[in-house]
């Protein structure tokens, strides 16, 4: 079997990660109170809800001054790959209660093949990968088949109790991301439940729609356009009302409220899991995509049909931190962005101010 070499530098996961708060005292959560511009983010929203046809979801907070601000932020919402931010607690936790080593080695098989595999698709059947490069994956690179892998070894039965001992509540059920693959499909024909992680990935590996969909009938063994494109897109709408791998926005931010604390899992794994989502490598165009050149985020982004999400920590030029977690639901992708970007630069804007007007 091949051992894979780490080429990137990964400090944060061998025991020298940088500290991030660790001089600020923030207010405790209990304490957080209404922004005192709320106003001015309402009237923002207003203007974003007038350009942007979709469904919009936000939660912002300044844990240094101890104000927070939601827009639909107590609501479920389909989190995509966001959820990988829960995979990502349970693997911390499972080294700290359970003895779990990062340096511990995963074999890469047929049956964890995935779409959504930037980096695990890159390597031979057979290698084994370690822990702590799975993670990088999964957090900076949003690889499926290393979500996959660490859920299975953390356990998602654990994963889901973990966040409920977190004080993490609002997590509906979650499932492997080949499972919610299988789930669309089920929604559509029962028979998808015996296709293989191969057979799943080649589905989604063909050009959408109608290619897509051929190859969907192919697989599950049926005759050529017994599916078409509209019985898809209802597939997908029976899939989301399951309501798995939801969360409010409100409950994302506790997440990163806690973490900003070192008040998650442990202070080293709060440092660590921060410090890991601030390499992330994927989209620029959300929260990321009006702030100053430069700025510093932590976070995850979320993708699907429909589904457009960003969940961090963003560092104002004082490296204070605020908080920005906000999921979308439309057709309109890049509308979708937009109004994500226009939520995190309109919160960094009214929260600099504030500061200043506070210091």
């Amino acid at each position: 079997m091949r051992t894979l070499a780490l080429v990137i530098a990964l400090p944060v996961l061998l025991g020298s990660a940088p500290s991030f708060g660790e001089e600020l005292a923030f207010k405790p959560i209990a304490d957080l109170e209404p922004a005192p511009w709320t106003k001015d983010m309402d009237r923002e929203i207003d203007r974003i809800n007038r350009r942007y046809s979709g469904e919009l979801a936000a939660y912002v907070s300044d844990p240094y001054r101890g104000y927070r601000y939601g827009f639909n932020a107590g609501k479920p919402f389909y989190l995509a790959s966001g959820v990988k931010i829960a995979f990502m607690i349970g693997v911390f936790r499972a080294r700290e209660h359970s003895g779990l080593k990062f340096d511990e080695e995963i074999t890469f098989t047929e049956k964890n093949l995935r779409d959504g595999g930037p980096r695990s698709n890159k390597i031979e059947l057979g290698t084994k990968v370690s822990i702590h490069t799975l993670l990088d994956w999964m957090m900076r690179s949003s690889d499926n088949a290393a979500s996959d892998l660490l859920a299975e070894r953390a356990g998602l039965a654990e994963i889901n109790r973990g966040l409920v001992e977190e004080g993490l509540e609002g997590f509906t059920p979650l499932t492997y991301l080949v499972d919610v693959r299988r789930g669309i499909y089920r929604n559509l024909d029962v028979t998808a439940d015996d296709l293989t992680p191969l057979e799943v990935r080649t589905i989604r590996w063909t050009r959408i729609w109608n290619p897509q969909i051929a190859k969907l009938n192919e697989s599950l063994g049926r005759l050529p356009r017994t599916y078409g494109k509209d019985d898809l897109m209802k597939a997908y709408d029976r899939f989301y009302a399951t309501k798995v791998n939801n969360a409010p926005m409100a409950t994302i931010g506790l997440v990163f409220e806690k973490m900003l604390r070192k008040e998650l899992v442990s202070a080293k794994a709060s440092e660590e899991m921060l410090e890991l989502m601030t390499g992330a490598r994927t989209s620029t165009h959300r929260i990321l995509g009006r702030l100053p050149r430069g700025t510093r985020v932590a976070h995850k982004t979320g993708s699907q049909f429909l589904v457009v999400c960003d969940l961090g920590v963003v560092f104002l030029p004082d490296d204070k931190p605020m908080i920005v977690t906000a999921c979308t639901k439309g057709e309109d992708v890049r509308g979708a962005e937009d109004a994500i970007a226009r939520v995190a630069r309109k919160a960094y804007d009214l929260i600099l101010e504030d500061r200043k007007k506070g210091s």
